[in-house]
């Protein structure tokens, strides 16, 4: 957002970082290594690299 608003700018660090999860229900564990998957094929087929790309995120990548 900050490319198209004229004279702001992006901080330097992590300040403002969000951070999102994917969570199961506590007692639910014979899910968790479908999610584990889940996350792993995400980022190894470069779903999440795209979304972040077509959303013009950077800066993101760089903990995965």
């Amino acid at each position: 957002m900050a490319d198209e608003l004229p004279g702001s700018k992006v901080l330097e660090g992590r300040w403002g970082i969000e951070r999102h999860a994917i969570a199961i229900p506590k007692g639910r564990d014979q899910g968790l290594p479908f999610v584990r998957k889940f996350a792993h094929d995400a980022r190894a087929e470069g779903f999440v690299k795209a979304a972040a790309e077509k959303a013009g995120l950077r800066g993101i990548l760089d903990s995965q």
